[in-house]
């Protein structure tokens, strides 16, 4: 399962991405700190780690715009899949 600890740390490694001053519910797209680009590698990062399957309704700011969203959304999907 993803925490944000391991988000955090694939935001920094991966994505270049400064992530000293990050919190939970900073917006992460809508202020610019990752962009479109990113988000395939994202999407990527969070099936392999959780081994779901991202549909493309599924790509939105409401499950993306934050790390609390995101892991919110990780949770939902993992129950779904009954992990």
């Amino acid at each position: 399962m993803v925490t944000e600890q391991l988000l955090l740390r694939f935001l920094g490694d991966d994505l270049n991405i400064d992530t000293a001053n990050i919190t939970p519910g900073e917006l992460l797209f809508s202020s610019g700190i990752v962009d479109s680009f990113a988000l395939i590698t994202l999407m990527t990062f969070l099936e392999s780690q959780c081994d779901f399957r991202i549909g493309p309704m599924e790509v939105t700011l409401d499950n993306f715009d934050s790390i609390d969203r995101i892991l919110r959304f990780a949770e939902r999907k993992a129950l779904e899949a009954g992990a």
